[in-house]
C-alpha cells in the first residue's frame, strides 16, 4: 500500500495511575502494543522483520508525569468509525491509559513534532498561603534563569525561562496552572520553575504535576488543539 492511500487518525489519550511511571520510550511501546492488539487494521512500519503499526508519537513527557494529553498518529489501510476505533483500543490498553478523543486527519496533516510548542500544567500541592502574591512577583522578573545539567552533570546549561512562561496562575488553594512554550534548546520543567519560585528545599514528589493539555501556538499567538 502506497503511503498516500494510509488512512490516518490522531488519538489522545491519558495516562494516570501505573501508567505515570513509564519512560516516554516504555509508552511507546505500551501504545504499540495496545494498537496491535486491538484488531484494527493497522498499516505495518516497513523497516522492520516483525509487523508493527506505522505510529508517530507527539512530544516525550517525564517518569513521574500524569497526563491527559498524549498523542499518537496512527495509519490504517481501512476507515473505521471513530465509535468502533475508540473501543477496540480502549478495550487494548493497559491500566492507567484511557482513550479521550480520536479523529480522522489528512495523510499529510502536519505532524505532531512539528507542530506541538506549547505545553499546560496542572499542579497539585502544599503552596503557600500569599501563592497569589508571590507567583505576581516572580512573573515580574525581567528574566528567570535555570540551570539544566547536560552530559550525566558534566556540563552546566543556562536558560532564561522567562520567555517560555506564558501563563501562570493560582487557580484555587493547592492548584496552580503553568503553560509553557518549549522547543529546541528552550526547554524547562515545572519542577525547575519551582525551585525557583519557591525555593531549592522542594522535596522531589512533593507536588503532583498532571500535563494537561498540549497545544500549537501560531504566529499570532494563537493556541490551538493539535
Amino acid at each position: 500500500m502506497r503511503f498516500s492511500e494510509a488512512i490516518r487518525y490522531r488519538v489522545r489519550v491519558s495516562r494516570t495511575g501505573p501508567a505515570g511511571k513509564l519512560s516516554h520510550l516504555e509508552q511507546i511501546e505500551a501504545l504499540r502494543s495496545a494498537v496491535m492488539r486491538s484488531g484494527l487494521p493497522f498499516i505495518p512500519d516497513g523497516r522492520r522483520k516483525r509487523p508493527r503499526p506505522r505510529l508517530s508519537f507527539g512530544p516525550a513527557i517525564s517518569v513521574g508525569y500524569e497526563s491527559l494529553a498524549e498523542y499518537f498518529d496512527m495509519d490504517l489501510a481501512a476507515g473505521v468509525p471513530v465509535s468502533d476505533l475508540t473501543r477496540a483500543l480502549s478495550a487494548a490498553l493497559e491500566p492507567g491509559f484511557a482513550v479521550q478523543n480520536a479523529r480522522r486527519i489528512p495523510a499529510f496533516f502536519p505532524s505532531l513534532d512539528a507542530s506541538i510548542n506549547v505545553v499546560r500544567y496542572g499542579i497539585g500541592g502544599p503552596f503557600p498561603g500569599d501563592a497569589a502574591e508571590s507567583l505576581a512577583r516572580f512573573l515580574e522578573r525581567v528574566e528567570i534563569p535555570i540551570e539544566k545539567a547536560k552530559d550525566g552533570g558534566a556540563r552546566i546549561e543556562r536558560i532564561d525561562a522567562r520567555p517560555l512562561i506564558i501563563d501562570a496562575c493560582v487557580e484555587s488553594p493547592g492548584r496552580v496552572v503553568l503553560t509553557l512554550r518549549f522547543g529546541p534548546k528552550r526547554t524547562v520543567k515545572p519542577e525547575a520553575l519551582l525551585r525557583e519560585w519557591l525555593g531549592p528545599e522542594i522535596r522531589p514528589g512533593e507536588f503532583r504535576i498532571l500535563r494537561e493539555e498540549l497545544l500549537s501556538e501560531t504566529s499570532g499567538g494563537e493556541l490551538l488543539a493539535p
